[in-house]
């Protein structure tokens, strides 16, 4: 199988080493967009489905590491309706976690992301994007406290992430 894009390689079933300056993962047309200035070898994991053998378990749709420095789980969902629920983005991310922190494979830090396609609700109306944003601001915080860890959640095409984004200092460098 080619790898999934430009200056990335294969290295293992369901690993590729990435060099680009800016690489993606995607999945049905939501794509988490991560820049690499240095070009540093960063290792791309298809976890759900691929990595991850356990079949009954509802997991993240990647992961993204700057080795030996962290891991970020990442969970694309088509709409922010996904956010939430038995199978909804937050859950999944939860128990990637779980599994991934048994895994001798990981970083020694661990963070989350979230990238959702749309707003999609009953309530079109001007007053859904705040709605969304609490909704969003809430789910980052309970995950902080709860795991403490970071987790960012952000529509599709909104930002594009550096390491620095989740380390929150200047360790990516």
């Amino acid at each position: 199988m080619p790898p999934s894009q430009p200056d990335c390689e294969w290295i293992e079933e369901c690993v590729e080493i990435c060099t680009a300056r800016t690489f993606f993962v995607e999945d049905r047309g939501v794509r988490a967009t991560f820049r690499n200035p240095s070009g540093k070898q960063i290792r791309k994991i298809h976890y759900d489905g691929c990595y991850c053998k356990v079949r009954e378990a509802r997991q993240s749709d990647f992961i993204v590491s700057l080795l030996v420095k962290i891991d970020v789980i990442v969970e694309l969902k088509g709409s922010d309706r996904n956010l939430t629920g038995e199978s909804g983005a937050y859950e999944q991310v939860e128990s990637t976690l779980a599994m991934w922190e048994e895994d001798e494979n990981r970083s020694p830090r661990i963070a989350a992301l979230i990238i959702y396609g749309k707003i999609e609700s009953k309530k079109k109306l001007p007053g859904r994007i705040p709605s969304a944003f609490a909704q969003k601001l809430a789910l980052e915080a309970r995950f902080l406290m709860t795991h403490r860890r970071l987790l960012l959640i952000h529509e599709n095409g909104e930002k594009q992430f550096n390491f620095n984004d989740f380390l929150r200092s200047r360790d990516a460098r």
